[in-house]
């Protein structure tokens, strides 16, 4: 009897670890991590959605994740009510507007097996369509007609990492929740540091070559930024997308400019070619890439002239009988500016996504031009980089759906630019005595870094080779409180050393977060210091009479003392109003960045700054010196004491 109940208990036991093993078994998924219970997938819209048919902003969609779960009984209505959307920015909500449909697409970031979709609606009628599958070749696609105020549900049964969402603008969905279990592998993320660039290829500035004909007013920073149109190059007029001849670009004048400036005072000239909705193709589907052959067609000759591939011995049939190329005058191309403005001459991330895979390869050579010219730039000469236009605004989301288009889109599957590029600049907006006021405000206070941030983490774990560039920021020096943008002086600091300050204290800021390349607005002012009102019109390091403001000086310092190194750290000063960066050049010696991060006359005095040398120099930023002003430091127990002010002082240390 003993036995029989030893017998007994111990298959008892091997039952009872048989059916554990089992549950847990069924309870997990292929990796043994993920749980095989259908759940609800939260959306985080700023890092899981792809906005590319539109400049709207859906984040309304996803903004009640966590207040109800219909698939288990929480019918919980959502308080986000969505009419429709202005899509042709004209001022008013039309019945072209309603019949309009808009989409979102969902990156789940790892293969799910997703069951079902819910979509609250406030009103009954509503139409979507949710596709899953190969995004632009989605395989399942299933419809919706809402038939009740609430949540409704879509049954889709299919393994996919994308869900597109596209719904009938008349009557928008107020929140979307989506059901599934992961079934493949989550996405991989880089983790190795980027690689950060020296001074002197990160300090620029932009500049109207055409206008300013020469480069005395702008030897300060060694990146210029110039402002083409691209029009100006197809003379006479062009007819059905077939230019007559490129005279414009190849005129003497350009040629002398860009062969004076980069080859002859090394300079580095990035050409960036304007354009409007004139650069779209007679007849073209603006959502295409045959939309942009022209354009495609012009960086082509842009880079078959400036460039320098020896190989190729192409003749320029429209050179306007200036046959020669690889003139070795450059080596990036910018790709237009601030193309994502709102309105009919706005471009959507996938239209300017198009453009830029026709600009940098012919989008894989699928694009031909009318005239017979060559299309892309790498087509010309691969060695020559292409820059993505710069956005008006921080686009992080933009120039992701940029990327996700091109992925899907290019037959390589590459990201055809090697530099994300955005524009930023730094004001603060009040009410006073019923006027709206805007000014400038100090890089700080304003958190000229915080948006751009985002993109370089995001740039460092997805693509890390490939720069993010800063190509617009900078401040007014007229006073005027008309002049939205301008630096008003307070203290012992007048508007002109305000904006040199503010311009050095924002390069450092940028270089601290992985910025590669930053360019201020701009070489010259365009209009008079003491009466041009309104933004931008002197934010130069030049005035129009020719007087150097004390921002030509201090950008100088920076490229004459620091042009061979690059951003190391930040530093923790132990006190809120000391901010300090050090920077090195590899070989053993550093430059330490010290400031007071205020725009009120803040000062501290006899600091004590570690440092990591026994001899150290302070360099302090002056009007009229082009090299600051140096003194020595006397060290201390590898220690430096320093009086630190609103205004950079620079202390350089080696062994």
């Amino acid at each position: 009897m003993k036995r029989l109940l030893i017998t007994l208990l111990i298959a008892t036991l091997f039952i009872l670890t048989l059916v554990f093993i089992i549950s847990c078994e069924q309870e997990q998924g292929n990796d043994g991590n993920d749980k095989k219970e259908v759940k609800k997938i939260v959306v985080d819209y700023q890092n899981m959605t792809y906005v590319g048919t539109s400049l709207k902003n859906f984040s309304s969609f996803f903004d009640e994740q966590e207040l109800a779960d219909p698939k288990n009984g929480d019918l919980k209505a959502v308080s986000t009510s969505i009419g429709s959307y202005d899509v042709d920015c004209d001022g008013d909500i039309d019945a072209d507007d309603k019949a309009s449909y808009l989409e979102v697409t969902v990156d789940l970031k790892a293969v799910h097996e997703v069951e079902c979709i819910y979509v609250y609606y406030h009103t009954a009628g509503g139409k979507l369509l949710a596709e899953t599958g190969t995004p632009f070749k989605y395989e399942t696609s299933i419809a919706l007609s809402s038939s009740l105020e609430g949540w409704n549900r879509i049954d889709i049964g299919s393994e996919t990492r994308y869900v597109n969402i596209q719904y009938e603008n008349k009557i928008a969905p107020s929140e979307i929740l989506i059901y599934g279990v992961q079934t493949g592998e989550s996405e991989t993320v880089n983790t190795e540091p980027t690689e950060r660039k020296t001074m002197s290829y990160f300090l620029g500035m932009n500049a109207n070559l055409e206008a300013t004909r020469s480069g005395s007013k702008i030897n300060c920073a060694p990146y210029i930024r110039d402002y083409i149109n691209w029009l100006w190059f197809y003379e006479p007029a062009f007819e059905n997308g077939k230019p007559t001849t490129f005279n414009g670009l190849f005129s003497q004048h350009y040629t002398s400019i860009y062969r004076y400036l980069n080859n002859d005072k090394g300079f580095d000239i990035v050409p960036c070619f304007m354009f409007g909705n004139e650069i779209v193709k007679e007849g073209a589907d603006k959502n295409s890439v045959e939309a942009y052959a022209m354009y495609g067609e012009l960086l082509y000759q842009v880079a078959l002239r400036f460039g320098n591939n020896p190989s190729n011995t192409r003749d320029l049939a429209l050179c306007g009988g200036m046959p020669r190329i690889n003139l070795d005058c450059i080596s990036w191309i910018e790709a237009g500016n601030e193309p994502n403005g709102e309105g009919n001459n706005g471009f959507t991330p996938y239209q300017i996504a198009a453009l830029t895979s026709v600009a940098y390869d012919g989008h894989c050579n699928t694009v031909t031009a009318l005239s017979g010219s060559g299309v892309g730039v790498k087509n010309a000469d691969p060695n020559i980089k292409l820059a993505m236009a710069g956005l008006a605004g921080v686009g992080t989301r933009y120039i992701q759906a940029m990327t996700f288009w091109m992925e899907h889109n290019r037959a390589d599957g590459k990201v055809a630019t090697e530099a994300f590029n955005v524009h930023t600049y730094c004001r603060k907006t009040e009410q006073y005595n019923g006027y709206t006021i805007s000014y400038g405000v100090a890089p700080e206070i304003g958190g000229i870094t915080d948006e751009a941030k985002e993109l370089t983490a995001w740039r460092d774990k997805y693509y890390p080779e490939i720069e993010v560039w800063m190509t617009e920021f900078g401040w007014d020096t007229n006073e005027s409180w008309e002049t939205e943008n301008a630096c008003h002086s307070y203290g012992e600091f007048s508007a002109r050393e305000l904006q040199a300050m503010w311009l050095v204290r924002a390069y450092f800021m940028f270089a601290g977060i992985g910025v590669d390349r930053c360019a201020m607005y701009m070489c010259q002012d365009i209009g008079d210091e003491a009466t041009s009102v309104g933004k931008y019109g002197t934010s130069g390091v030049v005035a129009t009479n020719g007087d150097y403001k004390d921002s030509y000086y201090y950008i100088y310092t920076i490229q004459n003392t620091m042009g061979d190194m690059y951003f190391a750290e930040i530093i923790d000063s132990g006190n809120e109003n000391v901010w300090i960066y050090r920077f090195e050049n590899g070989q053993g010696k550093s430059c330490y960045a010290l400031w007071c991060p205020t725009m009120d006359s803040v000062t501290v005095d006899n600091y004590v700054l570690s440092i990591d040398g026994a001899n150290a120099t302070l360099t302090e930023f002056a009007n009229g010196e082009m090299n600051g002003i140096s003194s020595n430091l006397t060290v201390t127990n590898s220690s430096v004491t320093v009086d630190v002010s609103e205004r950079p002082v620079l202390i350089f240390s080696e062994n």
